[in-house]
This record gives structure tokens, sequence and C-alpha cells, in this order.
């Protein structure tokens, strides 16, 4: 079965646009931190992913001050690498330019966000890799892939390599990606092929197809560089006949790649591993009650030795420096555990006493419990700097015809905010803990309302709706619960509550239809399948409300989606 043909819409794109001199204050503020503490590990990486980020968008649009953040990345490479960081400080003022652009779109570092790629592994490991002191020709794959090749050139070059640098973006179908050198990007190929450079192409991955780092590779022996001569370097060991792009295994093969990014994380050797799913078997009861999970998309998680305390990756720099403010807002507030930073873009949250709910537990006590977290949520954690993704409606439409073989009547502005949130994304029943002294906590709340699935910010309907579905509420339960969030914020949400519920079904059966095709032959396959099929039959009996009135000839040709 080839994946581009089964494949739904489940991952959102995830790109914004955000002031330029908003992310340039930003990075001269961490710029000059590191400066002052060159060996702070939290730092380097703070500053190096905010300046592969802006390197990456500047590269995107061809702007003319490119050249000069890309050098500027280099140089907080190098830091890491025991270059001196006097010369860093003196490229700070050089960032104030009046031509900056005014907006710059960014995409989220899904590695560095989602996935615990640790950049600087990239370095030691071509440090390891590369003997001598030969010349080499870096390439990196916007936009991860920036700053992943800044770390790999920035190494190489302090073990005496002479390194060139650039970054190149793929486009096209993300099975069919296809890469083209610019003119001065052959010029440079072509000198690096005279100095006998080795090629090394740096990104995360390889993805589902491995057609982003082939488009590279491919396009590298078009312009007359040897295949010997170039090596991939990536984050993770594909299963070549899994790979979806076109005869992807047999181009895949011909290609010399090797593993850049470490299998194991510092600091929890003691510790217990419980990430792809297995923190049920010490979080949960039973394994026949255990709920379905996606290994693959799973934050690495550690329990300590002593079992008092989580400690899961929730993002390196800027991006899990929110996401843990977030938590510690939720402890503040009662609602959720005890929280601190673990390092390394883990987070450490303390593990509370207590039993996981059902939805059998349902009552007006919990009920109201949720009313007021999802109104808190409301209160605290606006977007206020974001934008909602206006792909939900195409999205649901795009996954019920292929999915379900119907026509939904949506139009793009059924789910427009009311007022836009950080949602959380994760409203299970097991996701709330009783502690001993009574109390609800919410855990796992920090991240899947922000995250590279759908729906990204957007309106608290969504929670409401996860609460319908995962919970299992009846008709009773879910006018308590809508007509006590009311109450208490003013809103309204009856109107848009059914088209909620049904999106949110419609996502969470794309995921576990995906999810399936990953885990065939696993002791997790029956529970993905039992997801999926719970999540279909849902969708299935809310589509006479949201399906798209059959025209005059459809009715008269015998359509099998009207008959189904």
């Amino acid at each position: 079965m080839n994946a581009s043909e089964t494949d739904l819409w489940v991952f959102r794109d995830g790109k914004k646009s955000v002031p330029g001199r908003k992310l340039l204050r930003e990075l001269q503020t961490s710029i000059a931190a590191l400066c002052r503490s060159p060996r702070d590990r939290n730092l380097q990486l703070t500053a190096l992913i905010q300046a592969g980020e802006i390197e990456a968008a500047l590269a995107d649009t061809n702007a003319p001050t490119a050249p000069g953040f890309a050098a500027l990345t280099d140089a907080v490479a190098g830091i890491a690498f025991g270059a001196d960081a006097s010369a860093l400080s003196r490229m700070i003022p050089d960032l104030e330019t009046d031509n900056f652009p005014e907006a710059l779109t960014i995409s989220p570092p899904e590695g560095f966000a989602y996935y615990a790629l640790q950049p600087l592994s990239f370095g030691d490991f071509a440090r390891h890799s590369l003997n001598g002191g030969g010349p080499v020709a870096v390439i990196g794959i916007r936009s991860i892939g920036t700053t992943l090749s800044a770390v790999v050139g920035s190494a190489l070059r302090s073990s005496g390599h002479s390194v060139e640098r650039i970054t190149v973006r793929p486009t096209g179908h993300p099975y069919d990606r296809v890469t083209q050198f610019d003119v001065a990007q052959g010029s440079w190929i072509a000198r690096n092929r005279a100095r006998r450079a080795a090629f090394i192409v740096v990104d995360e991955g390889p993805g589902r197809s491995g057609s982003t780092f082939l488009s590279v590779g491919e396009a590298l022996l078009s312009a007359g560089v040897a295949r010997n001569d170039v090596t991939f370097f990536g984050s993770r060991e594909p299963d070549v006949k899994q790979l979806c792009a076109r005869d992807a295994a047999s181009r895949w093969n011909s290609f010399r790649f090797l593993v850049a990014a470490p299998q194991s994380q510092p600091g929890f050797d003691n510790d217990v591993y419980v990430g792809g799913g297995d923190w049920r078997k010490y979080l949960l009861g039973a394994e026949r009650e255990w709920p379905a999970c996606w290994p693959e998309t799973e934050r690495l998680k550690f329990l300590s030795f002593d079992r008092k305390r989580l400690f899961k990756f929730e993002g390196l720099g800027r991006l899990g420096n929110i996401v843990r403010e977030r938590a510690r807002l939720l402890h503040r507030l009662g609602f959720g555990p005890a929280v601190s930073d673990a390092g390394n873009g883990f987070t450490s949250y303390e593990i509370v006493e207590g039993r996981p709910l059902e939805p059998s537990d349902v009552t007006p006590a919990v009920l109201e419990r949720i009313a007021q977290y999802s109104a808190m949520r409301v209160r605290e954690f606006a977007a206020e700097n974001e934008c909602s993704d206006d792909h939900i409606a195409e999205m649901i439409r795009f996954n019920a015809q292929t999915e379900l073989g119907i026509d939904i009547d949506f139009d793009d502005d059924t789910f427009r905010p009311q007022q836009l949130i950080f949602a959380d994304g994760r409203m299970q029943a097991h996701e709330w803990i009783q502690a001993q002294n009574g109390t609800l906590l919410k855990v796992d709340a920090t991240t899947h309302g922000d995250d590279h699935f759908f729906p990204g910010p957007t309106d608290i309907a969504w929670d409401i709706a996860g609460t319908v579905v995962e919970w299992r509420l009846d008709r009773g339960a879910t006018d308590y619960l809508v007509q006590r969030f009311q109450q208490l914020t003013g809103d309204n949400l009856r109107g848009r509550l059914p088209a909620f519920v049904f999106a949110y079904t419609v996502v969470r059966m794309a995921a576990w239809k995906m999810a399936l095709s990953t885990v065939i032959g696993s002791a997790e396959e029956s529970r993905v399948r039992q997801a999926y099929k719970y999540y279909r039959q849902l969708a299935e009996q809310q589509l006479p409300r949201f399906q798209r009135p059959a025209s005059p000839q459809t009715i008269a040709s015998g359509s099998p989606a009207l008959a189904a």
C-alpha cells in the first residue's frame, strides 16, 4: 500500500508571520547573554536556534541581509566548539540595519520543539566521522537544517577542515520534492567540486517519504558531484521499505546516510524510559484498559528512579521556555502538578499521587472542575500574537471526503474563533488525576494545543468538544457543562459546539488512521485499530447534520456516497 494514497490530513503547516524586529531584539538579547556566559549550554542553544530561525526566514525570501545572518549563525554555533565569544560580540551592532524585513515567516523547528533533537550532537558526530582536514561543503535543508548545518560546519572548522556552507529549500509535493540550485549556488558547487570537497547534506529526518534528502542529493549529481562525494547527515535510521517517495528504496540505498544524533539522552542513565507509550505501565491500570498510543509521535519521557518525577521533553530554547512557563502557571493556579526545568529541553513534573479518572467517573463536580479549567484557559492562555489555522474547515472536508466518501457543508468561517487561545487538546479522562486530597489536577496540558497537529491555536470550543467526545457525555451532561462554562465566562457556545464536536472527531479519526500504518504487527495495533473504529463510527453518526445536500444529478445517478 502506498502511503501517499491513504494519508489523511493530520499535521498542520505551522508557518506564521511574526514581526521581524521582535525576532531581532530577542536574538540580540540572547547573544548578549551568551557573550557574558559563553559556556552556558542553555544560552548556546537558545541563541543558536534563534539565529538559525532568522537565517532560514531571510534565505527563503532572498533578503540582502541573509548572508550576514548566515555568518552570525556560524559564529553562534562556533561558541559551542571553542570559538572566542569576543568575535561574536563585535557582530551585535551589525544586526541593526534599516532594511531588515518588517515581518518574517517562520516554521516551528520540529526536532528541537517536539522530538528531543539535540543540535550540538550533529557537531560532535561530524568531528568524529570525518578524518583529516580536507575541504567540506555543507548544505543545510531549510528550515531546521539551517541550524544543523551551521553546527556541522563549525564543528568541522574546529577540527581543522576548510568549510563552506549554504542552505536550500526543496519544493513540491512532500512525497516528491525537487531541489533547484540558483546561479550563485551552482557556482558554489562548481568551486567546491574544483577543490575536491566532501559534500554533506544536513537535515532532521528523513520523514515519511525521504524525498527531501533525495532531491538535494540527486540535484548535486546533476550538477556534476560524484555520488561517492555526497553524504546525508540525518536524525534517524529509516525503514527504506516504508519510505513512500517514488522508487524510494533503490534511490535511498544509492546514497551514504549517517545518523548524526545519539539514541540516548544525557542525564537519565538511572531513570526509566517511559516514551513511546511505556508511561502507561507505571501510571495507568491494567494493560487491557490502556488508551491507544502513536509511539513515533510521542514526546521523549523518563520516570525518575524513585518514581516521584516525570521528565518530559518539551522543547529547546525559546519554544521550550514558553511551554514551561505555561506549566508553572497551571501549577500556580492550582490546576497542574509542580514543575521545574530539568535542562536540555526537558521539564520535570511531580508525579501526582492519586487515581486517573475514567469516563464512568463523570459527576456534576467533575464537570464543574472541567468548566472552571476551560474558563481559566480562556482567561490565561490567550493567543494574542498568533493566527488561527484557516485550513481547519478545508482539512475537515478533505478527511471526510477521503475517508467517509461524504461532502461536508462547512465554509471557511465555521471554525473562526470567538477568542483565540492555546487549547489543552488532550481532554481525555485519564489525563485528569484525582489527588489524595480529592483535588482534580490536569496533566499533559501544555503542548498539544500548539504542536504540529491540528488545530493549533483555536477556540475553547475545541476543548469542550474534546470533553464531550472523550468523556462520552450524554445530552444532560453536555448541557450542564456548557451552561456552567457560560456562567463562568459569558460565552454561549451552544451554536458552534456541534461543528467543533464533529471536527474534533474527524481529526482523531484521521490521526488514528495514519497511526495504524505505523504499528502493524506490534502490540499497539489492536488498540490503535479500535480507536480508529470508535472515532470513525462516531463521525458517521454525526454525518446527517453536516452532509452537503445532494444535487439532482447525484440523486439520479445513484451515488455510492449517498447510498452509504
